[in-house]
This record gives structure tokens, C-alpha cells and sequence, in this order.
């Protein structure tokens, strides 16, 4: 027999939060910030008649933890056997959940350690590196053994400059499966080093600067070392994508679209698990209004189809006086959710809404065709 789900659309789930646990809940993911381990959160968006009450109740999920408002529900034990699944997925999704009492459809969404960018060598590909790559989001550590090209006023975008000799930097920083590593420094001496440091890590991208000949060579040194060729053929050498690059810029801008092509599987085969430092802000201002019990509204997009601005999992939090953090997607499908959200501050609420965007819509916003998002909204405090 068919079970039906409420989406929850015309009317309000009330949930009533204690101080006490959004103070807990607040810990535990500061906690989770802090350590930049990977987070899982299951969001219930709908459910059938016997499990309505869940609606908008969460469930945050490590390695080592739980914590959440689901933890002492029925629904616990059915959402962590997808434990694994969740921890391992790269962006949100919805899932269809059977439990003993029925059915629910929970948001799962998984926050993943920042991408990290190592770059070796300071010199005068770096800098227009680095500055692309801040606009990506990564979180960049720059090293040189020179002053002079290892300094913050030469990498303002970088979270750390590291001024020591490449062997002594490598050896003290943690590189991990959410790095990504370019080797660009000045010489094919300090390259071979760095390189053959790094490969003792499983980072999720390694790129050497270099000609064809130099490259030859390289790859010979490294089998003639004992490095399979499997390894070896793994490192990006010559850096970047082939764009006829000749400017540091334009070869900037080739190393930069290949760490894009290597993270989301397109170069190498593997989806890496990162996520931006938007999507850890985000969690950090919802973090930021449950400490300080601030009445703000959270809108999620849950489902899209056909053309949208932004895909599932965009989020956006608005404050009372209407103030918008976060964006999902702007235009009259923004402002419509916005409307439904200040609505929500005198109702304590969760509701799904649907933004259609017909061929008309889709025209005024500059789109080329029209489709649907179901947006979750919900008063966190």
C-alpha cells in the first residue's frame, strides 16, 4: 500500500527547541568546525502522517558522533545505517528512508574539510595563481626559502606564507587527501625534491611545471627510484590544461582549470570530498544564531528540475528585517522564498515551498529555459 508524504505546503509543522539543547547542539558543531572532519546533517523535509512531528528535526553525523534532535527518535537507527553512504557523498541530496512507523524523505547534505592548495614556489606564476585560486575558495598555504617572494604582502589571498626551505616546510605541513599540490618553483632541483616529498602523500592533485624534456627526465629519475609508473603518470607534468599559455596569468589560469578538472572528477576519475568556504561559513552563521538564540529563517533548496540558478543544497538565512545571507539564485525566485520566509517569524515553522519558474519567468531572469525548485524554509530559533 502506497504511503503518502507530507510535504508540508499550505501549512506550518510547530517545533518547540529548548535553550539547553540548542547550546549542546551549538558545541558539537563548533566542535565539527573546528576539527574540519567531515559532517553529515539529515534534515527530515517530509513524512507521512505518523512521523509529521519530525518535520525540520535534524540529525548531525561524524565518524566518531551524533547529535541532533533525531538522536533520541525512532528515525535514529534508520538514518545511520546510511552512515557511510552520507559521509562519502559530495553535496545534498534527498533520500527516501523506511522506518518501523513509515516512510520519511530527509535532506542529506555533507560537509567535507575545506580544498586545500599547496603551492611550492613563490615566484611570478604563483601570484596570479594564488589569486585565482582564492576566488575558487581554496585555503592556500604559499612556500619559498626567500624573503622575498614568501611574504603576505606578495600573497594577500593566502591563508599562510611560509618562508623556510622546501624540504623543512614539507616535512611540518599535513598534507592530506583534500590538498592539492603544485610544484612551480625555481629551479628542476628544488622541483625534484618537492616532488618526491609529496609523493609520499595521497594528495588529491600533484602538478609540476616543466618542459616536455624536463618531464622526460623526471619520470625516468623517479622509475629509476623504484616509483611505479602507475604513481608516476598520476603527477600533472606539465602543469595545467592546454590552452597555449604563455603569460604567468594565462599559465595561471590553465593550472587553475585543471585543479577545477581534477576535483570534480573530470581529470583522474575521482570526485574529490571538499567543500568551499561559503558552505562552512553557512554553517557557521546558523552555528552563530543558535549560540546567540537569534530569530533568523533558513530557505534550502531540496529539489530542482529543469533550468535553475542554483542546485540542491544552496541555502540562504534571512533575519527579521528582511536582510538576506546566502543566495539561491536571486531574481523573483529569491524574493518569492524571501516573502514566505518573514512569514515564518510570527508561525515558529518548517514548510516546503515550490518556486516555479514558467517560459515567461525564465525570460525576465535572463534564463534559458524555465524549471521548478522546492525550497525548504524553517525558523531555526
Amino acid at each position: 500500500m502506497e504511503q503518502k508524504l507530507f510535504c508540508n505546503r499550505g501549512f506550518l509543522i510547530i517545533s518547540n527547541h529548548f535553550n539547553a539543547f540548542r547550546r549542546f547542539l551549538a558545541r558539537i558543531m563548533q566542535q565539527i568546525i573546528e576539527n574540519k572532519e567531515s559532517l553529515a546533517v539529515a534534515t527530515v523535509i517530509e513524512a507521512d502522517q505518523t512521523n509529521i512531528q519530525f518535520i525540520g528535526k535534524r540529525l548531525l553525523i561524524t565518524e566518531s558522533q551524533l547529535a541532533g534532535e533525531l538522536l533520541e527518535s525512532p528515525l535514529a537507527s534508520a538514518i545511520q545505517r546510511h552512515k557511510q553512504s552520507m559521509l562519502n557523498q559530495k553535496g545534498a541530496q534527498v533520500v527516501e528512508i523506511k522506518t518501523n512507523t513509515g516512510l520519511v524523505n530527509i535532506l542529506c547534505e555533507c560537509y567535507h574539510p575545506v580544498a586545500k592548495l599547496l603551492v611550492l614556489g613563490g615566484g611570478h606564476i604563483a601570484q596570479p595563481l594564488v589569486n585565482i585560486a582564492s576566488l575558487l575558495q581554496y585555503e592556500i598555504t604559499v612556500v619559498d626559502d626567500r624573503p622575498a617572494f614568501a611574504n603576505k604582502q606578495r600573497f594577500a589571498a593566502a591563508r599562510l606564507v611560509i618562508c623556510d626551505s622546501f624540504q623543512s616546510a614539507l616535512r611540518q605541513h599535513k598534507i592530506d587527501k583534500g590538498t592539492s599540490v603544485v610544484i612551480v618553483t625555481r629551479g628542476h632541483k628544488h622541483d625534484l625534491e618537492c616532488l618526491e616529498a609529496v609523493l609520499q602523500f595521497e594528495p588529491a592533485y600533484i602538478g609540476m611545471i616543466g618542459s616536455k624534456r624536463r618531464v622526460k627526465m623526471v619520470k625516468e629519475h623517479l622509475i629509476g627510484k623504484g616509483y611505479s609508473p602507475e604513481v608516476v603518470n598520476q603527477v600533472h607534468m606539465p602543469i595545467g590544461i592546454a590552452i597555449g599559455a604563455e603569460t604567468p596569468e594565462e599559465i595561471a589560469v590553465s593550472i587553475a582549470a585543471q585543479l577545477v578538472a581534477a576535483k570534480n572528477g573530470v581529470i583522474g576519475g575521482k570526485i574529490a570530498l571538499t567543500s568551499s568556504r561559503q558552505q562552512w561559513e553557512m554553517l557557521e552563521q546558523i552555528l552563530k544564531a543558535k549560540e546567540q538564540l537569534l530569530p533568523v529563517v533558513l530557505a534550502t533548496i531540496v529539489r530542482t528540475k529543469g533550468s535553475t540558478p542554483r542546485k540542491t543544497g544552496a541555502k540562504m538565512l534571512v533575519l527579521p528585517d528582511g536582510t538576506c545571507i546566502g543566495t539561491i539564485g536571486g531574481g523573483c525566485g529569491e524574493a518569492e522564498v524571501r516573502r514566505e520566509a518573514l512569514m515564518l517569524f510570527d508561525s515558529h515553522g518548517a514548510k516546503l515551498h515550490r518556486v516555479m519558474m514558467d517560459a515567461a519567468t525564465a525570460a525576465d531572469e535572463g534564463m534559458v529555459c524555465g524549471g521548478q525548485m522546492d525550497v525548504f524554509i524553517e525558523r531555526l530559533v
